[in-house]
């Protein structure tokens, strides 16, 4: 499998929701870095000693084959990436 590490953004074509998300993670005190290759989640994010993966997908947004047997959770909104991550709403979600 093939994979980077990117900051910023990748080279292909990523979900609208994601530039957002990243930023409000990033705000947020977690550490984020997308990844790029097939089947591999959007974001490998480090948060109080923890390490998720997480694929990010808009409201309606589909899976392609390759995401469909993923063992990280697909999230829609930052709200979903909170949930995973364990910050409570109180925090600023």
């Amino acid at each position: 499998i093939k994979m980077s590490f990117k900051r910023g953004g990748a080279k292909k074509r990523r979900d609208a929701l994601e530039p957002e998300l990243l930023a409000a993670l990033h705000r947020l005190g977690v550490q984020a870095w997308q990844l790029h290759g097939t089947g591999l989640p959007d974001l490998l994010c480090y948060f109080r000693g923890r390490f998720f993966a997480l694929e990010v997908k808009s409201p309606g947004g589909k899976l392609t084959e390759a995401q469909r047997p993923a063992p990280w959770p697909i999230v829609r909104s930052l709200e979903d990436a909170c949930d995973v991550l364990g910050i409570a709403s109180v925090e600023v979600c």
